[in-house]
């Protein structure tokens, strides 16, 4: 994940791994706080702790394994503030929450989300469910790092038959696609700078990863101090994670646990914010949509950024969601239908939440739009806030756009720009930006969308571009849950840069579309 910094950082980093804010409550009977250590992959150890009610012998649990427990470290026990915790412990549940592998009072060595990292799930999970006081069933939740766990320990299916249910929120359900967009190396966030900070991995291998263990009585403590002074593997990271041309080999496909989706035997809630451009929303979507096995799944999908849900429709779903899939509480949760969607218009931040069968809504279809032709030269400099403030004076782009729409139109998906182009030199890239036009011109971001065109044809292996000849690409925008009203255009700002969103590639290239089309799923 990327950090946060300053006084926001912290706030917001908190409440990803607290989750959720709730109403101070008292947990009534004093509950039972333990500590263990859990064996796990090459001899090390993962530490966990627990609260459960002191009067429940048969208590599911709720767990989150987490990278970012040194950063809430302020009570002692440490779970005696967590918000789930003081939700739900009172209600017959045991929380537990776990030092990922390799940070603070875990031992091994951080994996980057890879092989290693998950079996050390796979092996908390099955520690956690044959306690005495465990009724069997495991739950696992968390925003950001804290719900892409939840995924790759569900990727391994049978391996962890105790875990029962899954709800990663805003998580990472492949790491090429958190750090790439279709070979484009992802940067900040011009638009919500508090969703960002410090990249990954750069943030583990030289940050969290080497925090110090909190715990000095720890017989291990010594030796787990002297491990984070250099982390396994750290450069390895680095030049994975910040290639110029990132095939999509071996290294990536350990850590795609999208590829691995029907293997996922937990129910699954997947909640992930429609503006989230850390963790990209696709993340999200293309989970849901990969899983095939699970007894049911839900998506929740909301107007927000790398956030946790904070509409009052969130919590009573959750709770219904736990009952039935921990307690077997038959409350219809699974027969419901399957998404609840947040959509949004460029007037209305939000235009409400709508259920929906599935996602995209059956009877999607996609519509086509012939847009038009052009050059521009792209000298690494275009901003999004240039681009759209001023679209039609064509500085370094190339400004589309559709007939005035007839009617109120909703986008449910991900918008596709075909093209046909060429361009003057064997390495470039795009970056469009998908755009709401108002009838007076104005325009407004509706999603982004990124292609190295070194990998027009599929990402396993970069392949230069012959120079002055025409290719197709296909650039595919983030997905959205978008109206465009009546009497506004459909408009795409083609360009070869969106600094600030993602590290450009050389300047002066000149591009020259030669034909052009945008696709649109509507229900």
């Amino acid at each position: 994940m990327r950090l946060w910094q300053g006084t926001y950082a912290r706030a917001l980093v908190l409440a990803l791994i607290n989750v959720f804010a709730l109403p101070g409550a008292a947990l009534g009977a004093e509950p039972v706080f333990e500590k263990y250590k859990v064996p796990t992959v090459g001899g090390a150890e993962i530490n966990v702790e627990v609260m459960r009610p002191a009067d429940n012998p048969d208590a599911p649990v709720i767990l989150t394994y987490s990278p970012y427990n040194t950063l809430a470290e302020d009570t002692s026990p440490n779970l005696a503030n967590d918000s789930l915790g003081r939700r739900y412990v009172p209600m017959g549940y045991a929380r537990a929450v776990a030092d990922v592998l390799g940070t603070r009072n875990s031992s091994g060595c951080w994996d980057y989300g890879g092989a290693s990292e998950q079996q050390s799930g796979v092996d908390l999970v099955n520690f956690l469910s044959a306690q005495p006081w465990s009724n069997g069933k495991v739950a696992m939740i968390g925003g950001s790092y804290d719900g892409t766990t939840a995924t790759m320990v569900a990727a391994r299916g049978e391996d962890a038959p105790g875990l029962a249910a899954i709800v990663p929120i805003a998580g990472i359900s492949r790491w090429y696609g958190y750090a790439y967009g279709d070979g484009v190396r992802y940067f900040l966030n011009s638009e919500r700078p508090t969703d960002e900070g410090i990249d990954t991995p750069l943030a583990f291998d030289f940050g969290l990863a080497r925090t110090p263990p909190t715990d000095p009585s720890d017989p291990l403590w010594a030796e787990k101090l002297a491990s984070r002074a250099n982390p396994c593997e750290s450069a390895d990271h680095t030049v994975k994670g910040y290639d110029r041309t990132p095939d999509y080999d071996a290294f990536w496909l350990e850590r795609d646990y999208r590829k691995d989706a029907a293997n996922i035997t937990a129910a699954a809630l997947v909640a992930h914010g429609w503006q989230d451009y850390n963790v990209k929303q696709d993340e999200g979507v293309e989970l849901y949509r990969a899983l095939t096995n699970t007894p049911f799944k839900r998506l929740y999908m909301w107007q927000a950024g790398h956030s946790t849900p904070g509409a009052e429709n969130w919590q009573p779903l959750l709770d219904r969601f736990f009952d039935h899939t921990l307690l077997g509480v038959e409350n219809g949760v699974n027969t419901e239908p399957r998404v609840l969607t947040e959509g949004r218009s460029a007037s209305a931040r939000s235009t409400g939440f709508r259920m929906e069968a599935d996602w995209p809504p059956p009877g999607t279809t996609e519509a086509g739009i012939r847009m038009g032709t052009g050059s521009f030269t792209d000298f690494a400099t275009t901003t999004e806030e240039e681009s759209t403030r001023m679209p039609e004076a064509e500085s370094s782009w190339l400004f589309l756009q559709g007939k005035p729409l007839a009617a109120d139109t909703r986008m449910t998906g991900s918008a596709r720009l075909r093209l046909t182009l060429s361009v003057d030199r064997d390495h470039a890239q795009l970056a469009p930006v998908l755009v709401d036009v108002a009838p007076d011109g104005t325009t407004k971001t509706v999603s982004r969308g990124f292609l190295n065109l070194q990998y027009r044809n599929g990402l396993a292996e970069a392949e230069p571009i012959p120079p002055d000849e025409p290719i197709r690409a296909t650039v595919t925008f983030k997905p959205q849950d978008q109206t465009f009203e009546a009497g506004h255009r459909v408009g795409v700002i083609v360009q070869g840069s969106n600094i600030v969103w993602a590290v450009p590639d050389d300047p002066g290239a000149t591009y020259t579309i030669l034909r052009s089309a945008l696709t649109l799923p509507l229900p």
